[in-house]
């Protein structure tokens, strides 16, 4: 009786890590620092299944496989939506927090974004990076991750995606003075279609553009960038 209690806990429990950990490996995300908020929420879910299943004498073995597979199947969509679609990206991983630019603090971006802002987390971080102060930050800006990007004394900030798969991305191309209009413009004068470009990349006063071809066109783009305070 007992016996085969404990192997039927064992074989749940080496079904369970197959399958999670070959998952984990199948979208590349097998250190903690990949997650992302869809994979942290899959944990518990992950963790609410295997839990509540797997002492489960009178769940039979192929539901509690089957459930499993469904949570993964499910947690799998999810991740796909946010890497396909940027809208459903920024609502549930967030874009990046500019919260320095130039050598100062952007003060509508930190006030809008506050509850996300812990500026003495911020501060602690920058101490860790080299950086003794908030006078020595040029430009900063907080991840989807919640670690810090940052660059001390420098006149070419660090670079921004303008266009990923044929979408343009309004929010950061606003931060420089840049419409989708006049960006369509640009592209065109080049004859390159926003259809077809998969990476678009600016800096250093340059875009530069991947297609899915692999075709790559480097465009020259003078953008000053958007004053805030």
């Amino acid at each position: 009786m007992f016996s085969d209690l404990y192997l039927i806990v064992l074989i749940k429990l080496v079904i369970s890590f197959s399958i999670l950990i070959s998952y984990m490996s199948f979208i590349g995300k097998t250190q903690i620092t990949q997650f992302n908020a869809i994979d942290f929420i899959g944990n518990f879910v992950f963790g609410a299944v295997v839990g509540g299943s797997i002492y489960n004498m009178t769940l039979p073995l192929t539901q509690f496989v089957l459930l499993l597979l469904l949570s993964v199947l499910f947690m799998w969509f999810l991740n796909y939506l946010s890497r396909r679609f940027i809208l459903f990206r920024k609502v549930t991983v967030g874009d990046p927090i500019v919260i320095i630019r130039n050598g100062r603090f952007l003060l509508n971006e930190i006030e809008r974004k506050k509850r996300k802002i812990d500026i003495f987390r911020v501060l602690s971080q920058l101490h860790c990076m080299g950086f003794h102060s908030f006078k020595d930050v040029y430009y900063a800006e907080i991840q989807t991750d919640g670690l810090i990007a940052a660059i001390k004394d420098a006149a070419t900030a660090p670079s921004e995606i303008f266009i990923h798969r044929g979408v343009i991305l309004d929010r950061v191309i606003e931060d420089y003075n840049l419409n989708k209009e006049q960006l369509e413009q640009l592209l065109g004068s080049h004859k390159v279609e926003l259809k077809n470009i998969f990476l678009a990349e600016y800096y250093g006063e340059k875009l530069y553009v991947t297609c899915h071809d692999q075709s790559t066109k480097t465009i020259g783009l003078h953008l000053s960038e958007a004053e805030d305070s």
